[in-house]
């Protein structure tokens, strides 16, 4: 969520793959990703100042500063990226010998796995946080139904949170695959057909063994959507089947107001502490809720109470409100 360091760190890390792939013989592949990763970062930045512009939002200094490194970062390590590969078709730059054949295919799949993820990323800067942060007008804690541009709810925030994520995982779990088969093929004699095909088994493998497909299905239908008030029942312990993990039973008492979403779980914050009529002044924002697994989110029911301790106030019971100075920090 934080563009220091890690969007900036992804977008340096693309840009220098990218010119990689360009050198050694990749150009093609790293011009459409240079090409896919600028057209991102240009769409979603006009998508931004027109979800402001139909709301009538404002930017304020701490999203403004930050708006800025986003855009000036973008450009200062894609446009290089983007020329280089230019050259090199232009050249028909070409290196010769196996080794730089086989570098060449593992860069060239780590760039389509750095552009997944830098998207990804971007999605959350533009379209997610200006929405949870109640950068258009409404906060999650404090308004059910939001009038937004689209995705215009909570529960719309919430799936397309997923979503993205999921998108851009599952990509780059699949390119790193590849690209680490690739290497090892290479080293082992085994033909272009093996490496695919091992490549394409450490992928399952790898969202196989995350909650990636657990993400799927709150994709489709959220159980627990960002901004509401949720109740968690302990059920017995049981395992996955197969039978690989034990799952075990959250153990959460009373209302818990959902804070946010990823494919490791929903973060959670109790709100019998926020609803006090007397909080600290200044506000303290809470920083690191509870966090429950998404295996585990069928023990989640709607409260029959939604949170109320913001009604009126900003109770800080929500990192990434706008009122935070610090909403937009590396946690």
């Amino acid at each position: 969520m934080s563009p220091i360091p890690y969007v900036r760190g992804q977008v340096i890390a693309l840009g220098a793959l990218l010119a990689a792939a360009a050198l050694l013989g990749g150009a093609l592949v790293a011009l459409c990703c240079a090409a896919f990763a600028s057209a991102s970062a240009a769409l979603l930045a006009a998508r931004y100042r027109h979800d402001l512009v139909v709301t009538g939002a404002s930017v304020p200094p701490h999203r403004g500063r930050l708006d800025s490194i986003v855009s000036n970062d973008a450009w200062a390590a894609l446009v290089p990226a983007l020329l280089l590969a230019l050259a090199s078709l232009a050249f028909a730059f070409q290196p010769s010998g196996q080794a730089a054949v086989t570098a060449c295919v593992a860069i060239s799949y780590l760039s389509v796995a750095a552009t997944a993820i830098y998207a990804s990323s971007l999605v959350d800067w533009y379209v997610i946080l200006p929405r949870i942060s109640g950068q258009l007008g409404a906060r999650p804690c404090q308004k059910a139904d939001p009038d937004f541009p689209f995705p215009h709810s909570w529960k719309e925030v919430t799936r397309w949170w997923y979503i993205h994520r999921i998108v851009g995982t599952l990509v780059f779990r699949f390119m790193v695959g590849w690209a680490i088969a690739a290497v090892i093929g290479d080293l082992v004699g085994a033909s272009t057909g093996a490496k695919f095909l091992g490549g394409l088994v450490m992928g399952i493998f790898a969202t196989y063994l995350s909650a990636t497909a657990a993400a799927v299905f709150q994709a489709g239908q959220a159980k627990a959507m960002v901004g509401q008030t949720i109740e968690v029942r302990a059920r017995a312990r049981r395992r996955r089947w197969p039978p690989f993990e034990l799952v075990h039973p959250p153990e959460l008492d009373g209302r818990q107001y959902v804070v946010d979403v990823s494919l490791e779980g929903v973060h959670l914050a109790g709100v019998r502490s926020w609803e006090r009529d007397r909080l600290s002044s200044p506000t303290e924002f809470l920083r690191h809720p509870d966090r429950l697994d998404l295996v585990n989110l069928d023990s989640a029911s709607v409260a029959s109470r939604q949170f109320a301790g913001c009604e009126g106030r900003c109770s800080g019971i929500n990192w990434y409100c706008l009122e935070n100075p610090r909403c937009f920090e590396a946690k």
